[in-house]
């Protein structure tokens, strides 16, 4: 758990694709939000890489839209003086997010809070570990639809990580509860199994090796 004095953002970065692996992207939007639940950075960013799709479904965002934005490293200036070594960063799966914001442990964070690790939970009837999506998470604990536009904005994200956190924070008999009822739930229909896990020639199975069509390593080995 976060310590009094120190500051507790979400992150949330989206990404479009530099290559056709699951694992070709570069970030194109970031947001981060404080415990207020209010906005305090948002940028789109120009990726300097060459982009082979926008991932339209994903970020809401065409090529066009991102030729006056900054570039990462413009970016970067603007939010490394936002984070100190005393900071906790709330996110799903931040760990991609720290990296491409090229966060370091002890520089701009202190400790990180992943809710995926939160809601996990063993599925006995498959005798596995089910792990949710942030989407699956907003829509069954908030009642906030994170699909419902066209793709997915970071300044949503981030605030639906900020706000889980703050609900379950110092409830563990709520984390349970959430685990439970996340697990009876059926999600809807992600963007990636809408598209069957392929846009544009981009593989979009990083999670799912059943659907994985570029033979990289799935993610959810890592």
């Amino acid at each position: 758990m976060a310590t009094t004095n120190s500051r507790i953002l979400s992150i949330d970065v989206e990404c479009v694709a530099t290559s056709h692996t699951h694992d070709g992207r570069a970030p194109c939007s970031v947001a981060i939000v404080d415990e207020q639940c209010q906005i305090i950075y948002t940028s789109l960013i120009n990726p300097t890489e060459k982009v082979v799709s926008d991932l339209y479904p994903f970020t809401g965002l065409r090529m066009k839209d991102l030729q006056q934005a900054p570039t990462l490293d413009e970016v970067l200036k603007e939010i490394h003086p936002l984070f100190d070594a005393t900071t906790t960063i709330v996110g799903q799966s931040p760990k991609n997010d720290i990296e491409w914001l090229k966060l370091q442990k002890d520089v701009h964070y202190a400790q990180i809070i992943d809710l995926s690790d939160w809601f996990k939970t063993v599925n006995a009837r498959y005798g596995s570990i089910s792990c949710f999506s942030l989407a699956h998470e907003a829509s069954t604990l908030l009642g906030i639809d994170l699909n419902a536009g066209n793709g997915h904005l970071a300044t949503q994200d981030a605030k639906a990580s900020m706000q889980l956190y703050l609900k379950y924070k110092d409830n563990e008999s709520g984390k349970e509860t959430a685990r439970r009822l996340l697990l009876n739930t059926r999600p809807g229909m992600s963007p990636a199994k809408a598209c069957n896990y392929n846009y544009e020639g981009v593989c979009l199975a990083g999670y799912f090796p059943q659907k994985c069509s570029c033979n990289r390593p799935s993610f959810s080995d890592n």
